[in-house]
């Protein structure tokens, strides 16, 4: 089975790489998102993530600008799907729901007015046309790319400087997003019948100011600021979890070693 990522995230793609090996015949291909349609290989699955590296924890946040491209390409995609019979996962974001919706599921409607969740939601409304597809929408990622959020919120620790006031619903390495979709896909290859929209957050709310003193103490950084807030918002993923049977996963088991792997590179050089 031949998976194609139509998203320029790297990241993302060493994960699911890394984890079809526990599978066998399961290929992971990527396209650029400015590749035509028209001129993609043959494949069973599109998986769509325009939020690229925008969607980590720590990351530049995304504007409405940078989605303008897949405002433009969703549609092709999606009849390509349909006349392929492919069917296609969209990796969307808690980014939908305003600050102010604390406790969300599936059944809650985005009250979400800026350009960003505006964009994201017709996105996600074109996807939903194919009637095979699947939305995700997820809280942020930990990668532990040189050039991701992590590795930016790091460098912020380093230089003593404050957290920005964000809370997130929960987290996830990219390898625990990878096991979710490759979970999703495997299933429904064989035969299950479950699309529509689901929920995915890592266990813990926590907010950036609790992150960024939890990494501090990895890295070994004196007197850097105590936490000073905590997180009442929540994604549950209890849908996932009846229909797929994919448990949540604490972000915090792989911290430590995400932190790990960023250092090497400053250790070695």
């Amino acid at each position: 089975m031949r998976i194609l990522l139509y998203s320029d995230y790297p990241a993302l793609l060493e994960a699911l790489q890394n984890e079809s090996r526990r599978y066998s015949g399961l290929e992971i291909i990527q396209a650029h998102p400015e590749t035509e349609a028209l001129t993609l290989p043959d494949f069973q699955f599109m998986l769509l993530a325009p939020l690229g590296t925008t969607a980590e924890a720590g990351a530049p946040s995304c504007t409405s600008n940078q989605l303008d491209l897949w405002q433009e390409k969703v549609s092709a995609l999606v009849e390509l799907c349909s006349l392929r019979q492919a069917q296609i996962i969209l990796i969307s974001s808690d980014l939908v729901f305003s600050p102010e919706q604390l406790n969300i599921s599936e059944l809650d409607s985005p009250s979400n007015t800026s350009l960003l969740a505006k964009s994201l939601l017709d996105i996600e409304s074109k996807v939903a046309e194919l009637p095979k597809s699947i939305i995700l929408r997820t809280a942020p990622s930990l990668s532990a790319s040189c050039t991701g959020g992590l590795a930016q919120l790091i460098a912020r620790c380093k230089a003593y400087k404050p957290a920005e006031t964000l809370a997130y619903r929960g987290l996830q390495p990219l390898d625990d997003l990878a096991r979710v979709l490759l979970g999703i896909i495997l299933q429904i290859d064989a035969g299950a019948k479950a699309w529509g929209l689901y929920h995915y957050a890592g266990n813990e709310a926590v907010t950036q100011d609790e992150l960024c003193s939890t990494l501090a103490g990895y890295l070994n950084i004196e007197d850097y600021p105590k936490a000073s807030s905590s997180s009442h918002k929540s994604m549950s993923s209890q849908h996932l979890l009846d229909t797929f049977g994919v448990h949540p996963r604490a972000w915090r088991e792989k911290l430590p070693k995400l932190v790990e792997q960023l250092n090497e590179p400053a250790k070695t050089s």
